[in-house]
């Protein structure tokens, strides 16, 4: 299931203003001259936490940042930039960052499916803020429209491509962006050409989103009310073995109509829902607690801690300690280094 909140119709109109911003569907760089290099994507600043890690690479027309973030109760990002970007939030522990299209006012609201994806135009007002997430790791795609559209030859129209979008969730996106990420974080040098082959497909994605086919399409779908009461009941029950008909009657549909539109609202199936969220559970358990890994396993209801340890390595990739290691190895180091003999913080950019 693709959602988003599209702010504008490309065909209508070539430019439009927006939060008392004027702003150019292909980002300022087009006007920039041809000789000027993109710059590398800056990285945020990400208030209320700590940057304990950051790679970048750049490749014709598109350059990528990854950052990961140890974050306290509250974290607030100001994504405004001169350049288009696209924010891909590839892990979030603890809660979500939600992005809305001017200076933030009034309380967060819930999200229950993840939206991770957010296209964000040149000079564009978009703000993020998230509570009670306690780690972010954030791909920042850059776009130069001038360096695409030679690359391109004109195949794409980056009015298309580039039409805002925040938070929207695409599968083939996603799997585009987990693949810069890799190649980002990489020690190996960078391949051009495979950079660059990944530039053009990730924007003839990005123009297709506005096709009829791909406009979000409400029919079968689960009432806000129905997604938020079956969610939060996962949530609660998440040690225990969940029945089907449990969450049917809940929301008092048959179980194979309630199968169909929990996917067609989430994206995701209900026995995949409850397994992200467990996941979920046990890295922030992994990032707060030095609880051993068999009692994470129960808790989270897993039969033991075999189990628990597959499951999670398919899922994230690595083993639940492995992921711990390499989640706070970052921190450890910052801190460290901010400290002296005696124990006296030192002064240090990351919070000025």
């Amino acid at each position: 299931m693709h959602t988003a909140a599209v702010v504008r119709n490309p065909a209508e109109f070539p430019t439009r203003r927006f939060s008392g911003l004027q702003w150019s569907p292909i980002g300022s760089s087009l006007a920039r001259p041809s000789e000027t290099p993109m710059p590398d994507a800056t990285a945020l600043v990400y208030q209320g936490g700590q940057v304990v890690r950051c790679q970048q690479k750049s490749w014709t027309g598109v350059s990528a940042n990854i950052t990961e973030v140890r974050c306290d109760e509250c974290v607030r990002v100001d994504f405004r930039s001169e350049w288009t970007r696209l924010s891909v939030m590839l892990e979030e522990v603890g809660g979500r960052v939600e992005i809305r299209p001017k200076p933030w006012r009034g309380q967060s609201t819930s999200r229950t499916a993840s939206r991770p994806l957010s296209l964000i135009p040149a000079g564009w007002g978009a703000h993020g803020k998230a509570r009670g997430v306690r780690f972010i790791r954030h791909l920042m795609l850059q776009f130069d429209g001038a360096a695409l559209t030679r690359m391109l030859e004109d195949e794409v129209d980056l009015s298309d491509a580039f039409t805002p979008r925040l938070m929207f969730s695409h599968p083939g996106i996603m799997h585009l962006a987990h693949l810069f990420a890799e190649e980002c974080a990489s020690g190996e040098p960078k391949s051009q050409l495979y950079g660059d082959t990944l530039s053009i497909a990730l924007v003839l994605a990005l123009s297709r989103l506005n096709t009829s086919k791909n406009q979000s399409n409400k029919r079968g779908q689960l009432a806000p009310w129905q997604i938020r009461r079956v969610t939060e009941y996962f949530a609660a029950h998440l040690a225990e073995d969940v029945q089907l008909q449990t969450v049917c009657d809940l929301v008092k549909l048959s179980r194979s109509y309630f199968s169909r539109a929990f996917k067609t609202s989430t994206g995701l199936a209900p026995h995949q829902w409850l397994l992200q969220a467990r996941i979920g559970k046990a890295k922030q358990l992994l990032l707060e607690s030095d609880l051993p890994l068999a009692q994470i396993a129960v808790d989270i209801g897993f039969a033991d801690q075999a189990h628990f340890t597959r499951t999670f390595g398919r899922v994230a990739g690595q083993s639940p300690r492995v992921w711990q290691r390499t989640r706070c190895a970052g921190l450890a180091g910052l801190q460290n280094a901010r400290f002296g003999v005696t124990g006296i913080l030192a002064p240090s950019s990351a919070h000025p």
